[in-house]
């Protein structure tokens, strides 16, 4: 605001006090003013309201009615974060009044003129600020180090890189956890850095870095979104924190190998995310889960079958859900393993196991043909899933997999990260595959390793194994050949 002939503040009437809409955010009542280059013009109140801020200020006169001065009105005002000038908003309007036009000022001698200054809504957190018009020629007013009342009540956590890479480490973290970076910069979508971390409720999206000051005012260890599952297993739904630690509700957010992708349904562009941490090389913890996968029986005796990647490199290995308990555990050892054809054979090295019963299965002796309808059972995304077994199914679309690979058949029944090491069954219940891949660029498309390359590791057991020759799922409905398998296929953690 500039002085015109006297050095006079920007006035409007008092009716301009009257608030647009209603507030949903702080009043500051005569705010403490560090500086000002005026004595008769002063703040007397900042709201921040549900979409901008309004300033109203108060000018009293200071000379005799005779007197007469003339102000205006810059629409280069601006307001700005007092320790960041990267946070600056300019002006929206004078209210009532217009910018840039020339007020006089007629009454008495100690008469008080207001006008309402409206800027946009400063995010929260930022609770010292200064106002300043911008003149050609360096006459225009400040005030510097306003007071007010705007705290940042934005969820946060304690976490921080550091303590979350150490947390993981020492317990583990899920297929999903890590730290992930958005991999394009732009204006409207800064390089942040968020870790992924499991919650009571899914997952907490936390900020890490990356804001570089230039669009909001997050901290390390704030919450940045909140998702939750929705009926599809790699597609979650978001309570994103924007900017203005506003809830924006209309973005999904899927998961796909070592990426992170932000689906935003109004329009805005696909924002992808890369998973940094953990890398292929992070050790495994010593004590916690480093992921987990599915097995199922072989033999009464202990024996059970699972992918060769799923137990790789494990220091441990613990069965749950043996006879469907899952709230006893047993340590279990690789007997046996195949790296080129995927598979594995471990079994249950605990003195508290004795056996199971029969096993309900038998091994198909045949191929299985093009169209055959197949089922697949396993503990897909347990962070998000829970511990109940997972039922999909469909056709066998081809018999051979991925480029022609003929010890596979390719399915058509949904298998997400989890399902490794699980069985493939056809509608009688025979065991035909061994769950171990599914094709990233392609809805579903799952791979299993043929039994017929099982059996070839069967050979190589130290001792023969007495395999069923009975099976007695073949009359039974799919709901209750799934509650029969259900004591027979299990989780597989490793650590």
């Amino acid at each position: 605001m500039k002085s015109m002939n006297k050095p006079l503040c920007i006035i409007t009437l008092v009716l301009c006090l009257l608030s647009f809409e209603k507030s949903f955010g702080q009043t500051t009542p005569n705010p403490y003013v560090a500086q000002s280059n005026i004595e008769n013009c002063k703040v007397v109140e900042v709201k921040i309201e549900n979409d901008r801020t309004t300033v109203t200020m108060e000018y009293e006169k200071t000379k005799s009615n005779a007197y007469q001065a003339w102000v205006s009105f810059s629409s280069s005002t601006y307001i700005s974060d007092y320790y960041n000038n990267n946070y600056s908003y300019k002006i929206v309007s004078l209210g009532r009044d217009q910018l840039d036009t020339k007020y006089s000022t007629t009454g008495k001698k100690g008469q008080k003129y207001y006008f309402t200054l409206i800027f946009p809504k400063l995010p929260p957190g930022i609770e010292k600020i200064n106002i300043k018009e911008v003149t050609y020629d360096n006459t225009g007013f400040e005030w510097r180090g306003i007071s007010i009342k705007n705290p940042d009540n934005s969820p946060k956590s304690e976490w921080t890189e550091a303590s979350l890479k150490t947390f993981w480490q020492t317990n583990g973290n899920d297929f999903l956890e890590g730290i992930y970076e958005n991999a394009i910069q732009s204006a409207n979508s800064p390089k942040y850095k968020l870790a992924l971390k499991k919650s009571a409720t899914g997952y907490d999206l936390i900020y890490l870095s990356g804001d570089n000051g230039q669009t909001t005012k997050f901290k390390e260890g704030d919450i940045k979104a909140y998702l939750t599952k929705t009926a599809k297993d790699n597609l979650l739904k978001a309570k994103w924190i924007m900017g203005d630690k506003s809830i924006n509700e209309n973005l999904y957010i899927t998961f796909e190998d070592a990426l992170m992708k932000i689906i935003w349904t109004d329009g805005s562009p696909e924002q992808l995310y890369i998973k940094l941490y953990p890398t292929s090389s992070t050790p495994k913890n010593s004590n916690g889960i480093a992921s987990s996968g599915t097995g199922f029986a072989l033999t009464s005796n202990g024996y059970i079958v699972t992918n060769y990647h799923v137990v790789d490199g494990a220091t441990s290995i613990v069965v749950k859900g043996v006879n469907g308990n899952f709230s006893t555990t047993y340590k279990a050892k690789v007997v046996v393993s195949d790296k080129n054809n995927d598979l594995a054979i471990i079994q249950i090295d605990d003195n508290t196991f004795n056996s199971i019963s029969k096993i309900p299965y038998t091994i198909k002796s045949t191929s299985s043909d093009v169209g055959e309808n197949v089922f697949v059972l396993g503990y897909p995304l347990r962070a998000s899933m829970g511990d109940e077994i997972k039922l999909t199914n469909g056709i066998i679309s081809s018999k051979t997999g991925f480029q022609g690979d003929i010890t596979s058949y390719q399915i058509s029944a949904p298998v997400q990260p989890g399902n490794s090491g699980g069985p493939l069954f056809d509608k009688l219940g025979n065991l035909i595959g061994v769950i171990n891949a599914k094709h990233t660029g392609a809805e579903n498309v799952s791979y299993a390793i043929k039994v017929s390359y099982l059996k070839n590791v069967i050979d190589l057991l130290p001792t023969t194994p007495t395999l069923s020759n009975t099976n007695t799922l073949t009359n039974l409905s799919l709901s209750d050949q799934v509650k029969l398998l259900n004591k027979f296929v299990y989780i597989i953690e490793i650590k």
